[in-house]
């Protein structure tokens, strides 16, 4: 993201993640048993699944991102925030397209793909996953208290690689984003049960 006033950035992803939260909300939580575990093959994951790999990413970064921001020595907030050449690839990775589409297919690893690892489980996903969402908005708070350039922040996939925790945070809201939108999309097929 090129240089923009953190206080602008928090407000960008909070919304954001509001806005998945309230579609969750109303397009999954009265959903039955049977319509959140469809598939439409079995190499396509269901809503629940999508949900549960985002609780998944959600059970690694909250927890570390509470720990980067209560420990960081960089207590100093920036007044701006810019992207490094990393996060923008990262988080660039998982953006959907201007039209809400997923640009690309991404192969998730086996720890978090719900077809592989049979401990990702679905069972209350759509209320974890808003509990998440509650508690991510309070990581973006917190956030303005210290600079999220200066901060790192492991990758769960490849902890030795560390990304501020700035483009951590817009990652993790782009890469929500991605799966609800794939979860929609599961939802609007014209053989999705009634």
């Amino acid at each position: 993201m090129k240089r923009i006033p953190v206080i602008d950035l928090v407000e960008k992803l909070s919304k954001l993640t509001d806005s998945m939260s309230e579609v969750v909300q109303k397009e999954f939580s009265s959903l039955s048993t049977e319509q959140l575990n469809w598939q439409p093959n079995d190499k396509c994951w269901s809503i629940a699944q999508c949900l549960a790999h985002l609780n998944a990413y959600y059970r690694y970064y909250n927890p570390v991102f509470n720990g980067k921001i209560s420990n960081t020595r960089f207590t100093n907030p920036g007044e701006f925030f810019s992207s490094s050449p990393l996060g923008v690839a990262v988080y660039r990775s998982v953006k959907l397209g201007k039209v809400k589409n997923v640009k690309r297919k991404l192969k998730s690893r086996k720890e978090y793909n719900p077809l592989v690892n049979q401990a990702l489980t679905t069972e209350n996903a759509v209320q974890e996953y808003l509990d998440h969402q509650t508690d991510f908005l309070e990581v973006l708070k917190a956030g303005m208290k210290i600079n999220l350039r200066k901060t790192k922040c492991p990758l769960s996939l490849r902890p030795v690689v560390k990304l501020n925790l700035g483009d951590a945070l817009i990652f993790m809201t782009y890469h929500n984003e991605r799966h609800i939108q794939q979860a929609l999309h599961l939802k609007s097929r014209s053989n999705f049960p009634a």
